[in-house]
């Protein structure tokens, strides 16, 4: 039996997000296509937390079956302040390209994937694509300057859910998570979104 191998996350980089647009066919199918792949903002934590429920039902005064339920996956983003361009998009305001100003008008949200680079004590890295999500939050805290180094950034939090498009591998799904382990070909991964029909395995050439 293989050893089991002790690894722990340390480090987080290059939180990227791609706008997701859904297009109804005729027979009511819906194709989502992803947009360009662009930065957030520097990334500080990404934290995420699995919406699951489990229920036991009783029959005969015994425990018969476990019915369990899967919902949405909240993520917490805390980040450096993104430029007002990147505000405007993620939380559906506002932005005037000649003066540069982010305008509080009435959002209107939509949905984005969401990537990023998490590592590993081990020196590896896992590579992340969370296919559909909306943002909210971004609330901003001033204080008044002291002698101290404090300063402030901001929080998002991404909610999660299935994929309207069914992929060959894994159905309607909510993410992609691979390592850095030489089994994938990651070259490209954060060039597009890449999806689980996408993703293809490394090609080793043979020496000699």
């Amino acid at each position: 039996m293989e050893g089991i191998k002790f690894e722990e996350y340390s480090g987080v980089e290059h939180l990227v997000i791609a706008p997701l647009e859904e297009k109804i066919q005729e027979d009511g199918s819906v194709i989502e296509e992803y947009g360009e792949v662009q930065r957030l903002s520097g990334v500080q934590k990404v934290s995420g937390e699995v919406n699951e429920s489990t229920e036991t039902h009783y029959y005969d005064n015994m425990s018969a079956i476990v019915v369990d339920s899967e919902g949405d996956d909240a993520y917490t983003l805390v980040v450096s302040i993104p430029n007002k361009k990147t505000r405007a998009l993620i939380e559906g305001t506002t932005y005037d390209e000649e003066t540069g100003a982010l305008i509080g008008s009435k959002k209107k949200k939509r949905y984005f994937a969401l990537g990023f680079i998490g590592n590993k004590l081990n020196g590896n890295s896992e590579y992340n694509w969370i296919y559909k999500g909306k943002f909210s939050g971004g609330g901003k805290e001033h204080n008044t300057k002291t002698d101290g180094t404090d300063a402030t950034n901001m929080e998002y939090t991404y909610t999660s859910i299935h994929t309207s498009t069914k992929y060959n591998k894994g159905g309607h799904c909510k993410y992609l998570s691979v390592d850095d382990d030489g089994k994938a070909d990651l070259s490209t991964f954060f060039n597009q979104v890449t999806t689980p029909d996408t993703l293809k395995a490394k090609i080793i050439i043979p020496e000699g």
